[in-house]
């Protein structure tokens, strides 16, 4: 099971929690030689899930479990180290666990409920995004309110959908996920402005290095028919980005923009691109 994110790389949240943050050197003193050891390979493990080594985070995460079974974090993040390793079997059965463990395990339930909407059991994809959504502390609410947002699309129901991708942007004006599907929505509706605005959004923030916002820029800038900021924004893409498959991409409308510029001017006709889709359909996971 392959996840990617929206424009070839996934955003993360470290959950390094402690039941005690005003003096967690007290609460680390005050606890057993098996729990203190279980937190060290916890700790490695998460900072290894946030550097894509998932071999060395599934080995650090279950020797964390190994002293500390009981601990809902460390099957949290456990259930994401198989998650990587494309056994979502394990995976879930570890999400389940960390949920049994701690009923306020908000990470758990929105990481169970994606892999249940990536196996298309969207009921039970739902009550977990639900529940998710009723603890108003929640601090990844935005991603859950972006994963309601793509529900609802599975569903067919586009006004919930921009609903949920408002809410998740209201939480984090920052999201380039949301804004980026924003676009999508958009251009799929020939919005092409507003469209052109989320893509812009998109590629702020934690996704500034990331080619397909400017990538989509350009194929709504031809829509547009401003054909030389175009031009300008997929020879930003194919300097900026050489090493990624926006280059062969971006090459290739711009051999169709050439053309279809002659074209237009011979014709004296509109030109419209094609719609090109680069977004995941799920967000990525918490841990």
């Amino acid at each position: 099971m392959k996840h990617h994110g929206i424009i070839g790389s996934l955003l993360f949240t470290a959950f390094l929690a402690t039941s005690c943050a005003n003096n967690p050197s007290a609460e680390f003193a005050e606890k057993s030689v098996e729990q203190k050891k279980a937190e060290i390979y916890y700790s490695q493990g998460t900072n290894d899930l946030v550097k894509k080594n998932y071999s060395q985070a599934l080995v650090n995460l279950l020797k964390a479990k190994e002293f500390d079974s009981k601990d809902s974090l460390i099957r949290n993040n456990l259930g994401m180290a198989y998650y990587f390793r494309e056994q979502p079997d394990l995976a879930e059965k570890e999400l389940k666990e960390a949920i049994s463990l701690d009923a306020k395990n908000t990470d758990a339930k929105a990481n169970l409920g994606t892999i249940y909407m990536e196996r298309n059991r969207i009921k039970e994809a739902r009550a977990l995004f639900d529940q998710a959504a009723q603890d108003l502390t929640y601090s990844n609410q935005f991603r859950n309110y972006y994963n309601l947002a793509i529900l609802a699309l599975k569903e067919g129901d586009r006004a919930e959908a921009y609903e949920f991708l408002f809410k998740s942007i209201k939480e984090k004006d920052d999201y380039c996920q949301a804004h980026f599907k924003l676009g999508e929505l958009y251009t799929e509706e020939y919005k092409f402005k507003q469209a052109l605005d989320s893509f812009r959004e998109s590629s702020k923030g934690t996704c500034v290095n990331e080619p397909a916002p400017h990538y989509q820029q350009a194929l709504v800038l031809m829509n547009l028919s401003r054909f030389e900021e175009a031009r300008a924004k997929f020879k930003l893409v194919i300097e900026k980005f050489p090493k990624t498959k926006f280059v062969a991409l971006s090459n290739q409308q711009l051999k169709k923009l050439s053309n279809e510029i002659k074209e237009q001017s011979a014709n004296n006709k509109n030109f419209q691109t094609e719609i090109i889709k680069e977004s995941q359909t799920i967000e990525s996971p918490n841990f």
